[in-house]
């Protein structure tokens, strides 16, 4: 996939996927298209400003921003300065680091600040048949988002818990840094998440098997990677956890 472009997904022409190297590393951004004026955006990264298309950067265009965990801010104070308008949302548990990092939704003016709405009290305008979730057990609140659909299977837009790398990097640091963390290649989840991440991994695993069994999704869109889409994905998430956790 060409990076720093977006491109629709062709199963969901509702989703915008954009690719972005920091550092070394694959992101992505995702964008829902609520109408033709209003967007929800996961983890938007500076670098996908460029490409989005001038006649989205109107000021009747209403933009949601959704920050999945306490970490993943870094492009918003770009997109902001585009959409000063744009609204903020975030797991409460991941509010108070984003807060410490000086993230703020401005919706009056440059000195009229308010802080981030936690998506446990209200959630952004999203299109039919999706819905956000709390995932249990992570240190910096992290938030999922999800689709239901009887026709393509669930799709399920992650943050930090999976990685899904197609090779391993060309950057030696990168590489060796994948290698140590059991980060790559395919479908994994690394070692910083196992360590560092989740707080209760018992929460966690428990809750995500549940989960799994309830949606099996077809579809997985990490933060970090490729998409995945396959019928076997429910089970290979399964095993990946059982193996991991």
């Amino acid at each position: 996939m060409k990076k720093n472009t977006w491109i629709e997904l062709p199963s969901h022409p509702e989703l915008l996927l954009g690719q972005y190297i920091v550092p070394n590393f694959v992101s992505n951004s995702i964008a829902i298209k609520v109408n033709e004026k209003e967007y929800v955006l996961v983890s938007p990264g500076a670098q996908m400003l460029k490409d989005w298309p001038e006649a989205l950067k109107a000021d009747d265009v209403k933009i949601s921003i959704i920050m999945p965990n306490g970490f993943h801010y870094m492009g918003v104070s770009a997109w902001q300065a585009v959409f000063p308008n744009a609204k903020l949302y975030a797991n409460a548990e991941a509010i108070p680091r984003l807060l410490e990092q000086g993230v703020k939704e401005n919706t009056k003016g440059e000195s009229d600040s308010i802080g981030i709405r936690p998506l446990q009290d209200e959630q952004p305008n999203l299109p039919a048949g999706y819905d956000v979730l709390m995932v249990p057990g992570h240190r910096e609140g992290e938030t999922w988002v999800r689709k239901q659909d009887s026709k393509n299977g669930s799709t399920w837009i992650t943050c930090d818990s999976f990685l899904n790398y197609d090779r391993m990097s060309n950057q030696p640091i990168a590489r060796f840094l994948q290698k140590v963390l059991g980060a790559a290649p395919g479908l994994k989840m690394s070692q910083v998440v196992k360590w560092v991440i989740i707080k209760d991994r018992k929460s966690f695993k428990g809750w995500a098997l549940k989960q799994l069994e309830l949606d099996q999704p077809t579809t997985l869109i990490p933060s970090h990677g490729e998409v995945s889409q396959d019928a076997n994905l429910a089970k290979d998430l399964e095993a990946l956890l059982l193996a991991r956790l």
